[in-house]
């Protein structure tokens, strides 16, 4: 038989196989979808699945959903995959925003394409097959959880499918992915250190002290992304089942239209931001460069910050359970790069000031980089950039790794390739 027809059965035998709806107890390939993306002259395979984790109450069984993505030649098993990725997405308010649905596939794409790795990027709690759920916004547990069963899935149905890949675990998140990477390493150190080794966890932006995150508000009074607080506190109620309706939460606009702006996951962040701005008093916008904030007063429950009143002390609680700094013992042998913008306005960079120190304090093999240049999404680029270099570094791929410096100019021809793919398509990511 010809080498061409030999290809054309290989790719049909593939096809029906990943059809058949595999099945390893609970998870399963549900579809398969070819996604060509020009930027890189990428060719990317997408294997949607569906797998078993728990709910919002941390013990119920509940079916979530995910993707595998790789390499074309890797799905023909023409090469072989340099190991796996846990991709962690960043905040989306969005159905459509979801690895399941998302053909854009832009920065985890780019990496895992460069570097010829599989990836594995769960919907989390709340989208893909939970998306009539609010989300579980910032909730460690839920979100690492949902990452770690869908991790062991995808291994499951790799196996079954015939894949084979080296023993090399990465960890990678930006904004509320970065928060979700570290609640990933810290449960793979707790609970599944004997059955999981994450080699790099790469974390940028994160909000890993949300008390950090509420004092700095209480302080300024003052939010530069809105979004953010409906999303925080929905989780909250959806996972701690506290039964609260928008009106004991938010004022205003917000608490009128809470179902339709944040539930009804019809629009992006930056959609839902706008919408808030545009629906409180000029006097309660304060003006800045790159975006508008707004005074917390317009559009919180007081008592949500007064942690003198029993909704605010009880909150309070719920903070501080959400944030991961100080809750767990690290493993010296995971090497973790942290990265944040000191002109971060979404984000504060007292959450890394403080995950840095907790960790290096803990013995870990921390290095930590703060830039001054950018804001929070525009941040980002740099952020994989470094992620990519480091890859290369790691797995000694580049012909030009001894001359290759942390500056941007000399980095090697793979990672400008991930750099141009990653700036196309950040502004989708992070809208």
């Amino acid at each position: 038989m010809t080498k061409p027809f030999m290809r054309f059965l290989k790719l049909t035998i593939l096809l029906l196989f990943a059809g058949l709806h595999t099945i390893q107890g609970q998870e399963a390939v549900t579809d398969t979808a070819i996604i060509h993306r020009t930027a890189m002259d990428m060719r990317l395979v997408r294997l949607n699945f569906v797998y078993t984790s728990v709910g919002p109450d941390g013990r119920t069984p509940t079916t979530l959903s995910g993707a595998i993505i790789m390499r074309y030649s890797i799905w023909t098993k023409e090469n072989h995959a340099n190991g796996l990725i846990i991709y962690n997405h960043p905040t989306s308010c969005e159905k459509n925003g979801c690895p399941s649905r998302d053909n854009q596939l832009d920065a985890e794409a780019a990496i895992g394409f460069t570097h010829k790795y599989i990836i594995v990027a769960v919907d989390n709690y709340g989208f893909g097959i939970t998306e009539d759920h609010p989300q579980a916004y910032l909730n460690p547990d839920v979100t690492a959880q949902g990452a770690i069963d869908g991790l062991l899935a995808a291994k499951r149905l790799l196996f079954l499918m015939g894949y084979e890949y080296e023993n090399r675990l990465l960890n990678i998140g930006y904004s509320q992915g970065g928060h979700t990477a570290m609640a990933v390493q810290r449960l793979v150190d707790t609970r599944y250190s004997d059955r999981l080794k994450i080699l790099h966890t790469y974390a940028g932006g994160g909000p890993y002290d949300i008390m950090g995150i509420y004092d700095e508000m209480k302080e300024t009074g003052v939010t530069f992304y809105p979004c953010a607080l409906p999303l925080i506190l929905s989780g909250i109620n959806e996972t701690e089942g506290l039964g609260l309706s928008p009106h004991d939460m938010f004022r205003g606009a917000l608490a009128d239209h809470y179902e339709e702006w944040i539930l009804s996951k019809k629009y992006s962040s930056t959609d839902i931001n706008q919408m808030i701005l545009d629906n409180v008093s000029p006097d309660d916008i304060v003006p800045s460069d790159p975006r508008d904030g707004v005074r917390l007063s317009a559009i919180i429950n007081p008592d949500i910050m007064d942690e003198t009143t029993p909704l605010g002390k009880r909150m309070k609680t719920y903070y501080q359970k959400n944030s991961l700094v100080g809750t767990w013992t690290p493993n010296p042998e995971t090497h973790i790069y942290l990265f944040h913008s000191l002109s971060d306005e979404v984000v504060p960079a007292v959450c890394t000031y403080r995950m840095d120190s907790f960790l290096k304090q803990k013995g870990a093999d921390v290095k930590t980089e703060y830039v001054n240049d950018w804001p929070h999404t525009p941040a980002a680029p740099y952020f994989f950039s470094q992620v990519a270099l480091q890859m290369v570094r790691d797995t000694n791929k580049s012909t030009l790794l001894d001359k290759a410096t942390d500056s941007l100019r000399e980095v090697t021809d793979d990672i400008i390739d991930v750099l141009d793919n990653v700036f196309q398509g950040i502004g989708k990511l992070f809208r």
